[in-house]
Formats: C-alpha cells, structure tokens, sequence
C-alpha cells in the first residue's frame, strides 16, 4: 500500500537477476533454464527477459521439471 501511496506500483514481472534470487540460484542458472526450456520467460521483451512469480513458483513445483 506505501509503493501506491508513493506513486509506485510495484512491477508483477521479475528480471532474471530477481527471479535467481527469487528461487535462490544464480543468474547464469536463469539463463541456462531457459535454453534448456524448463523455464520460460514473458514473451514480447526482445533481449530482456522477464519472469511471472507463477511461472517461477511451478518451476520449483516441478510442474516443469523433466
């Protein structure tokens, strides 16, 4: 509620920079994810990846995990 009072909203899309904290890993870990498939970013940013707390949370599920 202080972010919206402030003018802020805070974003619902992590980097991958918060999304390797977000699941307690690197960002080179992130990125591997990725190529390997296993994690799948938001599309529509070229060159910038973004991740939903939802699609990082099935992957520590393994809702995605082979």
């Amino acid at each position: 509620m202080d972010n919206i009072l402030n003018g802020s909203v805070p974003s619902p899309y992590l980097t991958a920079a918060e999304a390797a904290a977000y699941i307690r890993s690197t960002i080179q870990a992130i990125y591997a994810l990725v190529k390997r498939g296993r994690l799948k970013p938001m599309p529509g940013r070229p060159g910038r990846l973004l991740f939903t707390r939802e699609a990082l949370d099935n992957y520590l599920t393994g809702k995605f995990r082979r």
